[in-house]
Parts: structure tokens; sequence; C-alpha cells
């Protein structure tokens, strides 16, 4: 498998005291990867380096084969925690925020064409979000508009999501068709997911791979088996998707189908309760 993301003998601190020391990691093409560990061991800290925004003080990160301090944003999207919340205070449509996305794309002081307006329609579409629209963005609930955040992501057509704790804040319903959408774009846009959290219990069925960041070193642990989601090909009573496979299954090709520990046919079950 290509990889997507190499964090190489990476070292980090502000000052004399390192938070991150000699971690190391890899995240291959089509995986969903999570990071987990406890509070204050570096996990943002990670996310930053791995945008460019802070440098290692010491190693390698590469994306897509290219050192991140000479990489251009293209092919990597960012959602952040609360990402929508801190957008809620502006008077602009979901319309708009997604068009936003666009900016690089459209020019300084254009107006957007009907490709770059389809475009944000598409996005919308994605996250279940186009029938609101025209809606203000502050009218909408938490998870809404953490939707919407994502559907602004998705419109520059990343190959490499990159989240960190997206489900903050947000219901449970809410974190439930999140991750729905999120392990869509995994298994049928083949985008590459790393996601920074700490619920573990709700993004577990839908991972491959488990990174834990701690005291400043990065391993990888296995999903209890209970937690793997198990690859199946049949079509969903809501008609949504015929051929839905697990994160696991695409890379192991091992597991038949058992729809208890199955996280897509969760979704379909409470999708038949609610109708």
């Amino acid at each position: 498998m290509t990889k997507v993301i190499e964090v190489e003998d990476v070292s980090f601190g502000y000052t004399r005291d390192m938070i991150l020391e000699h971690v190391n990691f890899d995240v291959e093409q089509g995986d969903f990867a999570v990071v987990i560990g406890d509070n204050g061991v570096g996990k943002s800290t990670m996310v930053k380096l791995l945008l460019g925004v802070n440098r290692p003080t010491e190693g390698h990160i590469r994306i897509c084969g290219k050192e991140v301090s000479s990489l251009r944003k293209n092919g990597i999207g960012y959602l952040p925690q609360n990402g929508g919340s801190r957008a809620a205070s502006f008077p602009a449509t979901c319309e708009e925020i997604v068009m936003s996305g666009l900016y690089s794309k459209i020019g300084f002081a254009r107006f957007p064409g009907k490709s770059h307006k389809a475009k944000a329609e598409e996005s919308l579409k994605m996250v279940g979000m186009l029938d609101r629209k025209k809606d203000l963005i502050g009218e909408l609930s938490g998870g809404q508009q953490q939707r919407v955040m994502l559907a602004r992501v998705l419109s520059g057509d990343p190959e490499v999501l990159i989240l960190d704790e997206p489900t903050v804040g947000i219901d449970a319903e809410s974190v439930d068709r999140l991750l729905h959408i999120l392990h869509h774009l995994n298994i049928d846009k083949k985008v590459t997911i790393l996601m920074v959290t700490h619920d573990i219990e709700k993004v577990g069925p839908y991972a491959n791979r488990v990174l834990c960041l701690s005291e400043g070193a990065c391993r990888e642990e296995m999903l209890p088996q209970a937690k793997i989601v198990h690859a199946h090909a049949h079509s969903h009573p809501h008609g949504e998707a015929t051929h839905i496979h697990c994160a696991n299954c695409e890379h192991e090709k091992e597991h038949g189908h058992d729809s208890e520990h199955c996280a897509e046919c969760g979704h379909c079950e409470k999708y038949k309760e609610e109708k």
C-alpha cells in the first residue's frame, strides 16, 4: 500500500520541555486511522505538525511523499473541533459557507460561477444538508453546523482528511450521522482519514487503525474483535448504498458479514426504527 502520511522520528516542544519525542507512524492510502491518548499527551500538537502550523524540532513529516514544510495544502482537508460553532456567528448561509472553501478557485474579488455553485451543492448533498443550503448557519444545531463545515472541506476534493476531535460538543445522533458520512467517504470515495478522538467506543467500528499517543511515543493497537466491522455486499433497506465494506475488511478481506457487529447495518436498523 502507498504511504500517505509518514511521521519519522519526530520530536517537538515549545520550550526545553518536549511534548513529543521520537514519534514514528505511517498512514496508508485508504486507511481510517484514529489517534487516541490522554489529555495533554500531544494529540492536537501532532495535528498542527501534520498541517504545517508548527515545525518539528527534529524529524520529518511527509504527506503524499512531500515534506510538510514545503507542501501546498491541495489534497488535504482539515476539520477542527467545534468548527461549526465558530462559524455560527457569521450572517452567512450554508451555501455561502461551503462556497468560501472554493475562493482559491473562484479568484479574488470575483463572483462564483455555475460550476462553483454546483460543487457547493454536491458537497452539501454528500453530508445531507442540501435542503438547508439557504438557511443561516447560526440557525442550525451543532451537529448540522459541523456537517456544513465538513461539506466546506469536501468542496476541495481532499484525498486526505484530518479531523481533530470532530465529535466534541454534538449530540449522540449527530455523532452517528457524522461517522456514517465519514465511513462512506473512506470506503466509496477512497478518502484517507486520520481522526483524533476520545470517543473510541463510537469511532472504533469505523476504523482499521488505532494509534495510541502516550508519553511522547505513538504505538499501534489492534482493535478488539468485538469492535471490528465486517464486510458485506448487499442492498440496504433505505437504498443509500449497495456495496459497503468496512475499512478493516477493505484491507483484510477475510471477515464474513456479521450484522451484530456491523456499523453499517446498525445504521440501517436505526433508520428503519425512525421510519
